[in-house]
């Protein structure tokens, strides 16, 4: 019985089924088929980005890489959710530009925040003499170099320009 085999199964298919979950929620909650498929571009980028990090450093799955891994896809879908929270629920018929900076002003500090507090709390965790604290720290590291540069200049640029290309619905 192969328990590393088994762990990288296990992390695939955590990754689908929290994908998953959040296409499905995403879907439910903004009603728009295009800002679901984006933000599930945004997600999966942000996945595979850390992902291949971790790996060009030198990572294999073990156990504690399968726990961060699962960590990761949670907080790879946090920010780009918040923001189509934000905008799919403004009030009233508005622009999408509108709605994206309404998105951006809203939520935009708050997801600036988290990612200064917790980045700030992973360098502090760079010098622990428990291995699992370092790795930690360089997880959400890199998750948080990842996550936010890609939910402000990915995914918010998206709706603002898609409003030049008439197929999409937001």
């Amino acid at each position: 019985y192969d328990t590393n085999g088994q762990m990288l199964t296990t992390a695939y298919g955590a990754a689908a089924i929290a994908l998953g979950a959040a296409a499905a929620v995403l879907l439910f909650s903004s009603r728009s088929f295009t800002l679901t498929i984006f933000a599930m571009i945004t997600i999966v980028y942000v996945l595979t980005s850390v992902t291949a990090t971790l790996v060009a450093f030198g990572w294999t799955l073990g156990f504690l890489e399968s726990i961060c891994f699962a960590i990761l896809i949670g907080i790879s879908v946090d920010f780009v959710i918040h923001f189509c929270h934000s905008y799919a629920h403004q009030p009233g018929e508005v622009s999408r530009s509108d709605r994206t900076k309404f998105a951006l002003i809203r939520m935009g500090p708050s997801i600036l925040a988290t990612t200064l507090t917790t980045t700030l709390s992973a360098v502090i965790m760079l010098f622990c003499v428990i291995t699992f604290f370092v790795m930690f720290a360089l997880f959400l590291f890199f998750t948080f170099l990842q996550a936010s540069p890609s939910s402000f200049f990915f995914f918010l640029p998206f709706f603002f320009y898609t409003s030049l290309i008439p197929f999409f619905s937001c």
